[in-house]
């Protein structure tokens, strides 16, 4: 994992939807993947850093209420231990959510999500990002979520 205070970032503007989501330097933007609805941008810094940012629809929802939608369907996969917290993200009162993705046969964890969650307007934009080395990778989760922006 880089140095996160030495490293230069690149900022990967996702014009349509008025965001910029900044990466560490060497990480690259990828096509999104239509199976996985409705994601806007996913994002590498090679084989075990990924990310995924995604924009629905609000229906007058708040962002908590957003991420209750997101826990439901979450559950109804089979992911679970969930932690939410109240938030700062895209410079608006947002939530992150924690989860497990995956267990082992023996119920050991071995993959942990976050997924923040900010709303403007009529839309939620959601940026998640895991890993199996979980206390590894926070450091890098929340400096790239402190770096997102939603702009006008």
């Amino acid at each position: 994992m880089p140095d996160l205070d030495s490293t230069p970032w690149t900022a990967l503007p996702i014009v349509p939807y008025g965001a910029v989501l900044h990466v560490p330097g060497g990480w690259e933007a990828l096509p999104p993947v239509p199976a996985n609805g409705p994601e806007v941008l996913r994002a590498t810094g090679g084989p075990r850093e990924n990310l995924i940012v995604f924009k629905v629809p609000t229906r007058g929802r708040s962002a908590v209420q957003v991420a209750d939608t997101a826990q439901e369907r979450l559950a109804a996969h089979g992911y679970d231990d969930f932690v939410r917290t109240q938030v700062t993200f895209a410079g608006r009162p947002g939530v992150a959510l924690d989860f497990v993705t995956v267990r082992d046969a023996d119920g050991a964890v071995v993959y942990r999500t976050r997924e923040y969650f900010a709303v403007r307007g009529h839309a939620a934009f959601i940026l998640g990002m895991g890993s199996a080395t979980w206390e590894q990778h926070l450091p890098l989760i929340e400096a790239i979520a402190e770096r997102f922006e939603l702009t006008d």
